[in-house]
């Protein structure tokens, strides 16, 4: 009934290109800025906590933005949907439920794919006073790229930072990169500005960073290789 084929999923999968990242950065961007013009009642930016943000954030990005011509490109033809903190297993099954802030997965993908791990992991983290760069923004969130939490077959993923006034990605990130950290993260390549992206009154220039993972697939036993991390900090405060 079933031809026999060679359904091996390739690990890491291939890579998302540049303009799905781009097209995923603008909505944000734009959901954002509805966040900051056309405020909820009842939703503060400036005391909301986290998860009070990143829901907000979430219900303006597929809501009011995905499939309303909003951003060229943010649509039906290209993704599928936008998830919240769906549960998605780690790298070696030891945590079936690991929940990323955002996930976004796409309507075409690459043959023999992970269909279930194939999509852009997006993790959310407040960058301030109350929640440093080093044991917020890394320790938190950051690392759990490296380790294999999320985007463990794939070759890319998202950082958000939800910054206030005098935290800049590339003041603050490096120095936390930089810094000993409770569970190291090694860097290959950056922070560095992304030249393709653009800057706004609410957001900061999108930054590219790269790091060696510390796993190995159990699939094939392979090293998992380097992941690369786009970080889009967007402003609480003008």
């Amino acid at each position: 009934m079933f031809e026999e084929a060679d359904n091996t999923a390739p690990f890491p999968h291939p890579p998302l290109s540049l303009r799905l990242h781009l097209i995923v950065e603008q909505a944000l961007r734009a959901a954002w800025e509805i966040m900051l013009s056309q405020v909820r009642v009842g939703f503060d930016l400036q005391t909301a906590d986290e998860d009070t943000i990143t829901l907000e954030l979430y219900q303006r990005l597929y809501d009011e933005i995905f499939n309303k011509g909003v951003v060229d490109g943010f649509d039906g033809n290209i993704f599928t949907s936008v998830h919240r903190e769906p549960k998605i297993r780690n790298f070696n099954y030891s945590n079936p439920d690991k929940m990323p802030d955002l996930f976004v997965d796409f309507v075409d993908r690459p043959a023999r794919v992970m269909n279930s791990q194939h999509g852009l992991f997006i993790e959310c983290k407040p960058v301030d006073r109350e929640h440093p760069t080093g044991s917020a923004y890394c320790d938190k969130g950051l690392i759990r790229f490296i380790r294999g939490d999320y985007a463990w077959t794939m070759q890319s993923a998202m950082m958000v930072g939800y910054t206030r006034k005098g935290y800049t990605l590339l003041d603050k990130l490096p120095k936390a990169l930089k810094s000993k950290r409770k569970e190291p993260i090694s860097t290959s390549f950056g922070p560095s500005n992304c030249t393709k992206s653009v800057i706004t009154t609410s957001a900061e220039q999108v930054a590219i960073s790269k790091h060696p993972r510390t796993f190995d697939y159990v699939e094939n036993g392979s090293p998992a290789g380097t992941i690369t991390i786009r970080h889009l900090w967007l402003k609480r405060e003008s």
